[in-house]
């Protein structure tokens, strides 16, 4: 909606809900409503404000010409509910709020499945698979998992593979959740030695923690923006943990 010239995003507010009269019965689903939808009066610079604040307001006129007869529903999403303007969240605009939390191990396997089908994986079985990569990616999001099937493939593309194998889906995870492989961050010797000491660590912590998640692997290899190495553990899909759960992983912690 917003523009850098006054007066651009009221407009098409106007011509938006507009239009959907004329299409009525109809929905309007508005993406990152905080672009436009924050707390009035805590954001912008030279003037840009004004405009937002201008928007914001059209938008709440529109909606409150509502009636149950309009037969037009206004969705809308965004990942910041705290900082939405009040005025937004009141009785007869957006007073319904419908959290979207990431999927569990079922609605991993689901999305696993729909996106391995687009995928050559050779001699592997799609449902023992899409099985087992949903239990190595626990808190991932629908889109985390596209990342994952889709880096899997580029992967083995550049090794001149038919097919993408478990190997190359490792990799892939490795690369979401750690970040890119930063081949050109060089240690010295002293330098690896000390993060293989801090790595181990992890390991034998791992081994010996047997309330905490369990480790699957840990790696020395630089990765992302700061990382010098990681350990990469299956967290378990728990609401209540027990006291020997939460010490094992205050214990883990201290590394």
């Amino acid at each position: 909606f917003l523009e850098m010239f006054v007066g651009v995003g009221p407009a098409r507010v106007r011509d938006l809900f507009a239009e959907a009269k004329k299409h009525t019965p109809c929905i309007i689903f508005i993406d990152e409503i905080d672009a436009i939808g924050r707390e009035r009066g805590k954001a912008g610079q030279f003037g840009g404000h004004d405009e937002r604040e201008s928007t914001l307001n059209q938008l709440l006129v529109e909606m409150d010409g509502f009636t149950p007869t309009t037969n037009i529903v206004v969705f809308a999403a965004t990942n910041r509910v705290d900082v939405l303007d009040k005025a937004l969240q009141r009785p007869g605009r957006f007073d319904r709020q419908i959290q979207v939390d990431a999927p569990d191990i079922k609605g991993r396997n689901s999305l696993y499945k729909l996106y391995l089908k687009k995928i050559k994986t050779g001699e592997w079985d799609p449902e023992k698979l899409s099985r087992t990569l949903a239990a190595l990616t626990p808190g991932f999001t629908g889109a985390d998992i596209a990342n994952v099937c889709n880096e899997g493939a580029l992967i083995a593309a550049r090794d001149a593979q038919d097919s993408v194998t478990a190997k190359h889906f490792e990799m892939a995870i490795e690369r979401v959740i750690a970040g890119m492989e930063k081949k050109s961050r060089v240690l010295s010797v002293q330098e690896k030695t000390t993060v293989a000491y801090h790595e181990a660590g992890h390991a034998i912590t791992g081994w010996f923690l047997e309330h905490a998640d369990p480790l699957l692997k840990v790696s020395i290899i630089p990765r992302g923006s700061a990382a010098l190495g990681y350990a990469q553990y299956q967290p378990q899909e728990h609401f209540l943990y027990t006291e020997e759960q939460l010490l094992d992983s205050k214990c883990r912690g201290v590394l």
